[in-house]
């Protein structure tokens, strides 16, 4: 009963000395909020016409207000990760036309070198195709022959210049038809008539294969995936609010699921693309072992070094959240007087906050009492 009358009389002490301003200060930043019925922002309006909260002398021992200055943030940002291949280390083998496997002489597990004939491939496209290429190969040498006669024939006096003008069209229409049809069994890989010999585009081990033999399988189909098992990283997924504390070359602890014992990496890339649904970015670490034996899929958790510049560090009681999206502290913009700002925050760790943006350096903060500010500033509408 004792406390509650005691919250009660600082509540009256504090609306006892509220009072709103008339006008606001010349530079006053025009970003504040104004509180709703209850107590939430409902627009954005000029400073100079927001609520603010005026403390009276009797009640400033229930606030704490300090001078805040950006200061070295040492803390880690934890991650679900996982181990996956690099880009340039996972390759896939397809089906450039429609076909059936005649033969398949790798299985998964196999180690393969850049080259090597994964599989057969019997497909009438491929001998269509091949044809192609003798015929305009054929009309090419017609063509040239004829653009030659008639450049003699008009050297001699005998021919006529329309004559000689087709033969020349003739002639480039030929050599184009017959440099696309080479360009596409170039396309279609080695191999003679129907028969496509698929090979291996890079060294590595045969992680997947998606068909059997006799299998028919259409254009574009992949039928093979290869994969550099030397060359992996983590995948470490982290909430929007933590990726401006991480910098590329932070220094990371991995703990993989399949290790006894953490390993250690350095960040060495932050994907630009953010997973919208879940909030999060892709960071990329490298392992500082590279001889580790690992498998791609392979869960992992990483702690990563906030290796971000100084920032403006708050405890945690100093930060209200509202409607579990808004964030708020309160500034004293003079003598007893406070007003609700905006700020953007990054991870609380040991009760500690960084505040990523909306406060500058040398603004004085409510670090404590801000919830006492916040329910007068309610029943001050």
């Amino acid at each position: 009963m004792r406390d509650y009358l005691l919250v009660f009389f600082i509540t009256g002490l504090l609306l006892s000395g509220c009072t709103e301003p008339t006008t606001g200060d010349a530079g006053r930043k025009q970003s504040e909020a104004v509180l709703s019925e209850s107590g939430t922002p409902s627009q954005t309006v000029p400073a100079g016409l927001q609520k603010a909260i005026s403390i009276p002398i009797e009640s400033r021992p229930y606030i704490t207000v300090a001078a805040v200055s950006p200061q070295t943030f040492s803390a880690t940002v934890q991650a679900p990760s996982r181990v996956e291949f690099r880009a340039k280390a996972l390759s896939t083998v397809g089906a450039v036309v429609a076909g059936r496997l005649g033969k398949i002489n790798v299985q998964v597990g196999d180690r393969v070198k850049a080259g090597t004939a994964l599989a057969t491939l019997e497909s009438s496209e491929a001998a269509q195709m091949r044809a192609d290429v003798a015929r305009s190969k054929a009309e090419l040498q017609r063509a040239e022959d004829r653009a030659k006669r008639q450049a003699l024939m008009q050297k001699s006096g005998v021919g006529l210049e329309i004559e000689r003008a087709e033969a020349d069209i003739q002639l480039r229409q030929a050599s184009a038809d017959y440099q696309r049809s080479l360009q596409a069994v170039r396309l279609l890989g080695e191999g003679a008539d129907q028969s496509i010999v698929l090979r291996a585009p890079i060294d590595g081990v045969v992680l997947r294969v998606n068909a059997s033999i006799g299998a028919t399988v259409e254009s574009g189909a992949v039928l093979f995936e290869l994969g550099e098992p030397g060359a992996l990283w983590i995948v470490a997924d982290v909430f929007d609010n933590d990726l401006p504390l991480i910098e590329k070359g932070a220094k990371a602890s991995i703990q993989i699921s399949s290790l006894p014992e953490p390993v250690t990496g350095h960040v060495i890339a932050i994907s630009a693309a953010m997973q919208t649904d879940l909030r999060r970015g892709a960071i990329y670490i490298e392992l500082d072992d590279s001889h580790l034996i690992l498998k791609p899929g392979l869960f992992a958790r990483a702690s990563i070094e906030a290796a971000g510049p100084h920032r403006i560090i708050l405890p945690t009681t100093a930060v209200l959240i509202r409607d579990k999206k808004q964030t708020v502290v309160y500034v004293e913009t003079s003598d007893g007087q406070f007003e609700a700002r905006n700020v953007t925050i990054g991870q609380a760790r040991d009760g500690q906050v960084p505040i990523l943006d909306g406060l500058g350096d040398g603004e004085r903060v409510v670090i404590s009492g801000a919830l006492l500010l916040d329910s007068a500033a309610a029943m001050l509408l």
